[in-house]
């Protein structure tokens, strides 16, 4: 009876504080967050397991004691449950050995040789301190829960976040999207640095041919002026012979002509002697005469 009056007075504990909870506006998900996420990480609150006990006769026996809370995670009120139990032989079991099967569940067996229905003290006693556990673990994690004003703060530094991300996302699409343009543009100087080395060589090549062809008609140019001056020698010496035979010829020409002029101005003179003598024989003139006339 006492241990059933101090589990009354654990439960009427338990609405008070799950009353308080509800006044304070705390969502039954957020608790329900918080009590399973005490439960998996408190190690003094037993666990589950899936795996039974076997007594010195063979038997196997295993128990599951769910919470025994009033309140359940939808904040409405629920009896307490009542533990199940099979066989005859329990003995308690530490909570590190047992394998962790569900967050509200866990396994006990005690050692006393009879059914755990005709042993009421430890089962209340078992709730009591799960009831007592819960309740601490309960007001912990409420004094830990932030308010509107934080959530609301919390909420608008996590869009401002999103929203940073979202820019940052953006930038490194822009830059991976610049990087690719700068890589096909370095590809693209690179076949037109290729290009250009090939022009240059082809350009090189191209002016050596020049050169080449330049010397080429330097020589025949050179070749061709001695040529044309050999060949305008020859041309003026030859010229210049048919001149000379020319000359040769009219200086014959004019030497006979002279040599004719002569003849005639000699035979002139000598007709004109022959006249004067005539005349002189026919007149019978002297020469002292003549001389004196003249």
């Amino acid at each position: 009876m006492t241990s059933r009056r101090s589990n009354t007075r654990n439960s009427d504990r338990v609405r008070t504080r799950t009353g308080v909870a509800n006044a304070e506006r705390i969502r039954s998900g957020d608790v329900s967050d918080t009590l399973t996420e005490v439960l998996r990480e408190d190690p003094r609150i037993p666990r589950s397991s899936s795996q039974g006990t076997k007594d010195p006769e063979g038997e196997t026996s295993s128990a599951h004691v769910k919470s025994s809370s009033p309140t359940g995670l939808d904040g409405r009120d629920r009896p307490p449950k009542r533990a199940k139990t099979n066989g005859s032989d329990r003995r308690l079991v530490v909570p590190g050995d047992a394998a962790v099967s569900k967050p509200f569940h866990w396994q006990f067996s005690h050692s006393k040789d009879c059914p755990i229905t005709e042993d009421p003290d430890s089962v209340a006693q078992l709730a009591m301190e799960a009831n007592n556990e819960f309740a601490a673990t309960l007001k912990k994690r409420l004094q830990d829960v932030l308010c509107s004003d934080e959530l609301n703060e919390i909420k608008k530094v996590i869009r401002e976040l999103k929203l940073g991300l979202k820019m940052a996302q953006d930038q490194e699409r822009a830059n991976a999207a610049q990087l690719a343009a700068a890589e096909k543009m370095e590809n693209q100087a690179a076949t037109l640095e290729a290009r250009l080395r090939v022009v240059s060589n082809e350009r090189r090549s191209a002016l050596e041919q020049v050169s080449i062809l330049e010397a080429k008609v330097e020589s025949s140019a050179n070749k061709f002026s001695d040529d044309l001056l050999r060949a305008t020698y020859d041309a003026k010496k030859i010229m210049a012979d048919s001149y000379l035979e020319v000359l040769v010829s009219l200086k014959e020409k004019w030497e006979r002509k002279n040599a004719a002029t002569d003849c005639e101005a000699r035979l002139r003179e000598v007709v004109a002697n022959i006249d004067l003598l005539k005349e002189i024989m026919d007149n019978n003139l002297l020469a002292s005469d003549e001389l004196l006339r003249l």
